[in-house]
């Protein structure tokens, strides 16, 4: 398969443009100064990745170098992003994104393949695989003894109670109270976690009025929970806490 391409290089970057096609890959030998709110980054130190973003450049005071993707017009660059960051957990890096997103098979393979087409071209820049090493992440156990236990949230102005009733189901109650406005990043503009927040809002949004549920909601993991009420920015399994005040991260991690 042969992609046409044209490009500049200056001392800062190495611009790369797809013939025919609205996209573009840049790779920075520093940080980048303006940042464009629908652009991913890869932020590489020694040529592994060290992080990733949408839209933001936070922590990017760990990279010495720069990948951004600028996608093609038939692809939506927040989906994109999530569905990217499991091609890169698949060369061996431990991404910790938990957001559960539907993705429609077709756009899975659409995505597939535009990941095929490029990563070749971000290989030539100098991004390396690495050794698939034992995740660290912490492992929590679903106990059904906690299905009828009511935890609540009382954060950054955002209130709610939440029951844990299988796996893969939690329930927010009516009446919780919803973090109005996503964070900025230091750029100003809002990042991955707020934007995805505010796009899982809309699934909800018959069920929200004026930053208050008044229908029960299922939600897929505490990842969700705290990305649909105020927008992550913390641990969400020390939030969720029994009547005794015991967080759900101690009752139910295993150790």
């Amino acid at each position: 398969m042969t992609i046409n391409f044209t490009g500049n290089l200056t001392n800062q970057k190495i611009s790369i443009d797809f013939a025919n096609r609205q996209e573009k890959i840049i790779y920075y030998l520093m940080k980048p100064t303006e940042i464009d709110n629908e652009s991913i980054f890869l932020l590489l130190n020694n040529s592994k990745i060290v992080g990733m973003d949408f839209g933001a450049l936070n922590n990017g005071d760990k990279a010495n170098s720069f990948i951004e993707i600028v996608v093609p017009e038939n692809i939506i660059a927040a989906d994109f992003f999530y569905c990217l960051t499991k091609e890169i957990v698949q060369i061996g890096y431990q991404i910790n994104v938990d957001y559960k997103m539907t993705i429609s098979e077709e756009s899975k393979k659409v995505f597939q393949e535009y990941w095929r087409q490029i990563l070749p071209l971000l290989q030539a820049f100098g991004l390396k695989s690495v050794s698939k090493r034992r995740s660290i992440k912490p492992r929590h156990k679903f106990l059904k003894s906690l299905s009828d236990v009511p935890f609540k949230i009382d954060y950054k102005g955002s209130k709610a109670t939440v029951y844990w009733l299988k796996r893969n189901e939690f329930v927010v109650k009516a009446g919780a109270t919803l973090v109005a406005e996503p964070p900025l990043t230091k750029a100003g503009i809002i990042g991955f976690a707020g934007k995805f927040g505010l796009q899982l809002r809309q699934e909800y949004e018959k069920q929200i009025k004026d930053n208050i549920l008044i229908e029960d909601i299922s939600l897929r993991s505490v990842n969700e929970i705290g990305t649909f009420l105020y927008f992550v920015g913390t641990n969400s399994w020390l939030q969720l806490k029994s009547p005794e005040g015991k967080t759900l991260d101690e009752l139910t991690i295993v150790k």
